[in-house]
């Protein structure tokens, strides 16, 4: 047999008399492994507690064919005692990094451990905690940073398209203010009619109809621009129609146009429509940039306020503005098909809760609500008092949860979506902040056609 010296050694073992020690000596098994070798898998059932006595141990956790654990444990080290005495199946494989030399203690030894050594009950207890708490407080983390992650995405995303239209507008405002240079001397040099000039600068700052989206919109406004250009040609312009569009999309008609065109010569409407044009044209992409600046701007914003930057962690809010912040993010998600419906009590007194990590229950609650309903349906955000609770409901028209599911759906690692989609981790993340951080509740309900999360606030107490 080996050298045990190092058994003994350990905390484990400090208070262990002398005769008990020669009866684990002859009760446990030596276990010599190899570079590369696998002690024991993720899923297996133990009915060992293996000491690590030389080399060293890598730990994996693998979800969905995605590695979400990944550490070294050096001798001396004490493994799989928590599945062991739990019963429950291993959640780790472990693997030897290097030539490992092991004590393995059958299960009968380790109660019996249990029940006559002080020192080895209280010691193997304490590492049950800390490996638990280490284990608990990696995985949900890694989880956290992966939703981020999926955040970050559908966030890039979302800011692309306000910054390309401002990159498009500030490229053509050049374009426009070139036109606009070539266009101002010829107007000051065709001697226009004071009326004349009066009425042009009325146009200059007439208001731009509202923009309709709609497919026979575009036709009506294809056409108008036709009609116009058409127009513009028998007044003796050149190239109309690069007049033409900012001229209709302004609201002009050849109506608004005829009695100036009366009033002055060709070479007069000719540079007085195409210092219009111009003018119009600037002013519409400068409307393009503002309107996609302030659209990065909300995002920003909506950004800053859902992960409460320069904020206390622990205040009372509003949780209506969380809820809309979280929607603005994840906007990306919900303009496909889903419809959100609010039906808010604004009367609902501020909630003390811990701001970033409310926000991310809403993240996951509507994320799976979406996911459930396929990217189309209705989304309906209800909230109201109860007692003394605020309480939110997110309720969904996907296919539903079938009833043998429901008391599952909180544990840890339990997922009903296809591996790679989901780590299970997401309505555990739920319960932990609402149930433990907050002292709330969070419940779910399901029929054909309807899934209905509760969640319920505390609104006054010391967390």
């Amino acid at each position: 047999m080996s050298d045990l010296s190092t058994l003994f050694g350990m905390a484990l073992f400090d208070d262990l008399p002398e005769a008990r020690r020669e009866w684990l000596r002859a009760n446990l098994v030596e276990h010599h492994l190899k570079k590369g070798d696998i002690l024991l898998r993720e899923g297996q059932r133990v009915t060992h507690q293996f000491i690590l006595l030389d080399g060293e141990l890598i730990t994996e956790k693998t979800i969905g064919g995605r590695q979400v654990f990944d550490d070294r444990r050096p001798a001396p080290a004490s493994i799989a005692e928590t599945s062991l005495l739990s019963e429950m199946p291993l959640p780790l494989t472990f693997i030897a990094a290097t030539d490992c030399y092991l004590a393995a203690l059958p299960e009968p030894v380790v109660r019996a451990l249990l029940n006559d050594c002080g020192s080895f009950r209280r010691n193997i207890f304490r590492s049950m905690y800390s490996r638990i708490s280490a284990y608990d407080t990696f995985i949900l983390n890694g989880e956290k940073l992966a939703a981020l992650g999926r955040l970050s995405a559908g966030l890039a995303h979302e800011l692309n398209n306000p910054a390309a239209a401002v990159a498009r507008a500030a490229d053509g405002m050049r374009e426009s203010l070139a036109h606009l240079r070539k266009a101002t001397p010829a107007l000051v040099l065709s001697a226009i009619p004071a009326e004349v000039v009066g009425k042009l600068d009325d146009w200059a700052n007439r208001a731009a109809p509202a923009v309709d989206a709609t497919p026979r919109a575009a036709l009506r406004q294809s056409e108008a621009e036709s009609l116009l250009a058409d127009w513009l040609a028998a007044q003796g312009l050149e190239k109309p129609w690069l007049i033409a569009p900012q001229l209709s999309t302004a609201g002009f008609s050849p109506a608004d146009l005829e009695h100036v065109a009366a009033s002055a010569t060709s070479e007069q409407f000719g540079a007085l429509v195409g210092w219009l044009a111009a003018v119009l044209e600037l002013r519409s992409l400068a409307n393009q940039a503002w309107i996609g600046a302030g659209r990065i701007s909300e995002i920003v914003k909506a950004m800053k306020d859902y992960s409460y930057m320069d904020q206390a962690p622990l205040q009372e809010v509003d949780i209506h503005c969380g809820i809309e912040d979280t929607l603005t993010i994840m906007r990306h998600k919900l303009k496909q098909g889903v419809t959100v419906k609010r039906d808010y009590d604004r009367t609902l007194p501020h909630v003390p809760v811990y701001g970033s990590e409310l926000n991310q229950v809403w993240t996951n609650l509507i994320d799976n609500a979406v996911d459930a309903m396929e990217g189309s349906g209705e989304l309906t955000i209800r909230s109201r008092r109860d007692g003394n609770f605020a309480v939110v409901e997110i309720v969904d028209t996907g296919a539903g949860i079938p009833s043998h599911i429901l008391p599952r759906l909180f544990e840890p690692f339990f997922t009903t979506k296809p591996p790679g989609r989901g780590s299970g981790l997401g309505l555990h993340i739920a319960y932990r902040t609402v149930v433990q951080r907050h002292n709330g509740l969070i419940s779910v309900g399901s029929d054909d056609g309807e899934t209905i999360f509760k969640i319920c606030l505390p609104l006054s107490q010391t967390l």
